[in-house]
């Protein structure tokens, strides 16, 4: 399967030139029928593999250009190849301010944390959402379960650590570990 994950981003990547688009899909049909999966199937389409997360809505103080920003995958890199912890604005070319940055990332963290725990149970059976606090079991007998998991929520903070580890962030970092110490179900949840 990794050969096929290999060959889903080379495809990616031929899809672009307009003058092979054919040959390369007939080469995706031909690749996905040896290892028995189907053309149209959920296996067959792409997903990127790399994690990131994309701040909404990152105002230049400039020119007041608003876009969204992928922390992940915008260009952040100097001349020499070094990381710089800075983004710049796509209309002006100035730079964003990195502390507003940080404690956007802040801020998006404590709004997932509080989505986190104030989440709704729903039923693993019927999926209908918990109504009442006492019942154990929902009315069809299911077992209720969160309706955000806390692997996925260890994995978005997982993302957020990398961010601030990568662009030297320390007050994210501190915002993190003092999440992961007052709940300690998050980071067992990781293993």
């Amino acid at each position: 399967m990794t050969h096929l994950l290999t060959f889903f981003l080379h495809r990616q990547v031929l899809s672009l030139d307009a003058n092979i688009v054919n040959q390369v899909n007939k080469l995706k049909r031909d690749l996905l029928r040896l290892v028995d999966v189907g053309e149209f199937s959920e296996e067959a389409h792409f997903r990127d593999p790399c994690n990131s997360y994309i701040l909404p809505e990152v105002i230049c103080h400039h020119c007041n250009f608003c876009r969204d920003l992928d922390l992940c995958k915008d260009p952040s890199v100097a001349q020499d190849g070094s990381v710089l912890p800075q983004w710049f604005c796509s209309n002006c070319q100035m730079q964003y301010e990195t502390d507003c940055i940080e404690m956007a990332l802040v801020e998006a963290l404590q709004k997932k944390l509080m989505s986190y725990t104030l989440q709704d149970l729903a039923c693993t059976k019927c999926k209908g959402v918990k109504e009442a606090n006492m019942p154990i079991y929902c009315a069809c007998a299911g077992d209720f379960d969160l309706t955000f998991s806390a692997k996925s929520f260890s994995e978005q903070i997982t993302v957020f650590r990398n961010i601030a580890a990568h662009y030297n962030m320390r007050f994210l970092e501190e915002t993190i570990d003092w999440l992961i110490v007052m709940s300690p179900q998050i980071s067992q949840s990781r293993q």
